[in-house]
């Protein structure tokens, strides 16, 4: 029997996509925030770290900005780790998108333009 594992990611992207070739191919990274409030009721974030490959990145690149509400399905992640700027211990994921939702309003004038 096979083994598979899909994650999917609703949330705010902190960053505009940063765009580079990794060989022939290439990819836009970016960072989307997940929230939750803990028993204490203490905000907690996650911070998950999306790469798009191939044709997802041209449209994470063309689409994508901060503060943009997306979705994203994967079918592998990576735990990571960093220090923030007060050097203080973070973890979050790292994962490949395999699909990639637009999930911000539209303007009515703006809708034939992002129709993929």
């Amino acid at each position: 029997m096979a083994t598979s594992l899909t994650f999917q990611v609703t949330g705010f992207v902190g960053s505009d996509p940063q765009i580079k070739t990794v060989g022939e191919q290439r990819v836009a990274s970016f960072s989307v925030a997940i929230n939750r409030k803990n028993s204490r009721g203490e905000k907690q974030t996650l911070w998950v770290r999306v790469n798009a490959w191939g044709k997802l990145s041209d449209i994470a690149g063309q689409y994508v900005k901060k503060g943009s509400l997306v979705q994203v399905t994967t079918e592998w992640l990576r735990p990571s780790a960093w220090l923030d700027p007060s050097g203080a211990p973070q973890a979050g994921l790292d994962i490949d998108a395999n699909r990639l939702v637009l999930l911000d309003r539209v303007e009515r004038d703006e809708q034939e333009e992002v129709a993929f």
